[in-house]
């Protein structure tokens, strides 16, 4: 038996795979040059572009002003792959908070070129090392490889420069590497780097605090080959457009989950609705923890042709040039900019908040209901603590966050906040009539065809031109007479349109139990389709042999097959309101029967879920007018909800409780699920509105409820309790 005791050793393309492999683009390795700069303590970091001709090399170098790097620290720390200084430090001596903890984005360089040199300036000593890539290649392990480090004294600032040449290239090759789309994308993400500094001083106010510091960036093109750039300095500065937004939601939400957030609407600077504080306690689900304090700020921009002027009227203007800019280059600003980013303190973490990387799913939401806000029309900007107080890990290959329930319920929390601002903007946009309003259906439409504004408009008018008084009121006789002549087909029209606008909600209502259904009749014609063959074969049988036993089996048999025929047809009656093409007419019925007939329907997964319920009522004698439709809309929508939000609780309960007073019928439907979160009751019977974690709601169930009660002269409302929730019910009799 041999035992040898050997060391591991890393190969030399290590270095190469760091740079090459795990970072995925040039962009990243320029960002991670600018990071080392940041945690250098630099004011600034300068990046310039450079084109040597006579050698054909493209050169890019980073340069800083920070605390530069003895020859301790480069030999010790700078040529150690993964070394767990910052790691271990956290902050800079001027307490800015490290990004570089992996300790390999320096590496990244490789990804620009084949030879690195670094040139670093610390108390009046300058450390030099030159590091050739393909040298490095050359060798099988990293010990094999020997690097001069070189010490000398010189009079020049404290700072670092990290220059990366591409050795061979033609201008041809550079212009490829680097065309207009390249640079332009270079730009975006450098602008997009560092928070912008209204977003963390409005943080700041609502008591998060986000480590900072004064940080600029330059971006130099000094003999470069592309002539749009080629001897041109830009001053990195944020896009010039975070404040022209339409709707936007901000704030900080604990760790406990508790969110405190401020809505506005620059639509409405002059009606005092322009800032709402929101409340919400944010729940999550089994696959999610809660991803430590974190603060939002996400807003929206609708792009259609107005509201673009509006954006530009705000003060869009263009960031190289200061100048406002015109529909199209705002559309242009837009485009490079939209997405939602992730930041860790003042720095983005890549890709959140490209354009090219939905996160969030925002566009697949859209699809699904329409009044979401797709991906094109957000900037939002959302910030994480430290990997150790979030649970929030970066990837080593930069390219995001470890996919772990920490992100998970990161997600959650940014969808649901994205949630309040979507469902007050859609109300928003239904008051101004910027897309059909569904609510008030009826009341709208009796406007519609209510044709007394026009005689009004016409009298005035005639009035201003110098009619006399006598004339006008012949006018006005011939066109009331002409106006009311088809009052009778008019009304027609509108009582038809009104029946299909309720017969299509009726519809909406229907599909949302279609499962039901689905489970109940199943369960009926399996037994049925099972049964039938089975006392097909029995009755053959009998028929060539009398036998006692078989016969009972058969009669047996036969009931039961009869008693699931009952059930389906029963159960098919109960929906039979909800799938009619024509409403019929106003009738009375029985509230508790028809509650009760509801409850039916949903008996099955009343059962699995374990769920108790109660109808009390101190007459069962209790009618109301209105149509069998509406009434089956309201209660399976209320109680197709309690099913949904009942499941996670350990004790569940609903219990309907129905009375009459005077003119009036009452019905208080209660659960003791999670009731409502926050102070957003205003807008439960909104649309699309939905508060399920999950997202998958629909949003029309309540507003489907609301729709129906008007229709039956009645209202809802919603109330939260300190356990559960509860919708009051109002039917008002004829006296």
């Amino acid at each position: 038996m041999t035992t040898l005791t050997k060391s591991i050793r890393p190969a030399a393309r290590l270095l190469r795979t760091i740079g090459q492999d795990l970072v995925k683009d040039s962009y990243a390795a320029i960002v991670e040059l600018v990071k080392n700069a940041y945690d250098a303590d630099s004011p600034d970091a300068s990046i310039k572009f450079n084109y040597d001709n006579e050698k054909a090399n493209l050169i890019i170098e980073v340069i800083d002003q920070g605390h530069g790097m003895s020859l301790d620290t480069i030999v010790n720390k700078w040529l150690v792959p993964a070394t767990d200084d910052k790691l271990l430090r956290k902050k800079s001596s001027k307490n800015r908070a490290l990004q570089g903890r992996k300790g390999i984005g320096r590496f990244a360089a490789s990804i620009l070129g084949d030879i690195i040199i670094l040139s670093s300036v610390q108390d009046g000593k300058k450390t030099y090392l030159k590091l050739d890539m393909k040298k490095l290649a050359e060798v099988e392990f990293l010990d094999q490889f020997k690097l001069e480090v070189k010490e000398t004294d010189t009079d020049k600032k404290n700072g670092t420069s990290i220059k990366v040449i591409k050795k061979n290239v033609t201008e041809k090759v550079v212009n490829d590497i680097w065309n207009d789309k390249q640079i332009q994308k270079l730009l975006t993400e450098l602008r997009n780097l560092l928070s912008p500094e209204e977003v963390y001083k409005a943080a700041e106010q609502q008591g998060y605090e986000i480590s900072h510091d004064s940080f600029s960036m330059t971006l130099e093109f000094l003999n470069f080959p592309n002539p749009r750039y080629a001897s041109r300095t830009i001053n990195l500065k944020p896009f010039p457009i975070l404040s022209v937004y339409d709707y936007k939601i901000s704030g900080k939400i604990s760790s406990k989950g508790n969110a405190t957030l401020y809505f506005e609407n620059q639509n409405l600077p002059n009606l005092g609705l322009e800032k709402i504080e929101v409340n919400i306690p944010i729940s999550r689900k089994e696959n999610q923890n809660r991803p430590g304090e974190i603060f939002i700020d996400l807003r929206v921009y609708d792009r259609d042709p107005s509201n673009i002027d509006n954006i530009i009227k705000r003060g869009l203007k263009d960031p190289d040039t200061g100048e406002f800019v015109g529909k199209q280059d705002a559309r242009k600003i837009l485009d490079e900019t939209y997405g939602v980013g992730l930041y860790r303190e003042q720095f983005r973490i890549r890709p959140y908040g490209d354009p090219s990387f939905d996160w969030l799913d925002l566009d697949k939401r859209r699809v699904q209901q329409s009044n979401k806000v797709g991906h094109n029309q957000i900037i939002g900007l959302v910030y994480i603590r430290s990997e150790e107080s979030s649970g929030l890990e970066e990837k080593s290959a930069r390219d995001g966050l470890v996919e772990n329930n920490y992100y998970f319920g990161l997600i959650h929390s940014v969808k649901v906040v994205l949630n309040e601002l979507e469902a007050r903007r859609s109300q928003y946009r239904r008051l101004t009539s910027k897309y059909f309003k569904t609510g008030a259906v009826d009341a709208e439409l009796e406007e519609l065809f209510d044709f007394s504004s026009i005689k009004k408009r016409i009298s005035t008018q005639l009035l201003k031109h110098g009619l006399s008084h006598g004339n006008l009121l012949t006018v006005e006789k011939v066109v009331s007479k002409e106006l009311e002549s088809d009052s009778e087909k008019k009304s027609e029209y509108l009582r038809k349109i009104k029946e299909t606008i309720a017969t299509y909600q009726g519809q909406a209502s229907l599909g949302k139990i279609t499962h039901v259904l689905l489970h109940e009749g199943r369960k009926h014609i399996k037994y049925i389709s099972e049964t039938v063959p089975r006392i097909t074969s029995w009755a053959h049988k009998l028929g060539q042999e009398h036998d006692n036993i078989l016969e009972e089996k058969l009669r047996k048999r036969s009931q039961s097959v009869k008693e699931h025929t009952k059930g389906l047809t029963k159960l098919f009656k109960r929906i039979e309101p909800l799938a009619r093409v024509r409403k019929g007419s106003v009738k009375s019925y029985n509230l508790v029967d028809q509650v009760s007939e509801c409850f039916d329907i949903f008996q099955s997964e009343l059962k699995s879920e374990n769920i108790v319920y109660k109808i009390n009522s101190p007459s069962n004698d209790i009618e109301i007018k209105g149509y069998d439709f509406d009434i089956m809309t309201v209660f399976s929508n209320l109680l197709e909800n309690s099913i949904y939000w009942l499941k996670d609780q350990d004790e569940k309960l609903i219990s309907v409780d129905i009375y009459q007073e005077h003119n009036k019928v009452f019905v208080e439907f209660i659960d003791n699920g999670p009731g409502f979160e926050g102070n957003n009751l205003e807008l439960i019977f909104e649309p699309n509105y939905s508060m399920r974690p999950d997202q998958k709601g629909t949003g029309l169930g309540l507003a489907l409820a609301g729709e129906s009660m008007k229709r039956m002269g009645g209202s809802i409302s919603a109330q939260s309790l300190e356990r559960g929730a509860c919708f009051e019910l109002t039917f008002n009799l004829e006296e």
